[in-house]
């Protein structure tokens, strides 16, 4: 039900409440601090993600599951110091892996 719009006891004309301001930029969301994290040449591991975020594990686990269903490559390995967990990874696509790096090493 809609809300009746505030009277002022003088009159009975209803006052106007303040028009809301929007952000002139939007604050960066959680999904793309996941992403850039996944970006990482070496990845980032369930614990990393969780605690830059402030998730839950499990909810992490979701995010990330979440983002395979909208088309990105999450790819899994395990850690090469043999630790448990897995690390997982959004590979760069080649042509973007160029655009990264310097002119110098595109130009090769």
């Amino acid at each position: 039900m809609a809300k009746k719009p505030n009277t002022n006891p003088e009159t009975t004309k209803a006052t106007k409440l303040p028009a809301k301001t929007t952000p002139s930029a939007r604050a960066e969301s959680k999904k793309t601090r996941l992403i850039e994290m996944l970006h990482k040449d070496d990845g980032s591991t369930i614990t990393t993600i969780s605690a830059a975020l402030g998730w839950q594990p499990h909810t992490t686990r979701a995010a990330i599951t979440g983002l395979r269903k909208t088309g990105h490559k999450v790819e899994t390995a395990k850690p090469a110091d043999g630790s448990s967990g897995l690390i997982y990874r959004i590979p760069l696509k080649p042509d973007a892996r160029a655009k990264t790096g310097n002119d110098a090493e595109a130009r090769q």
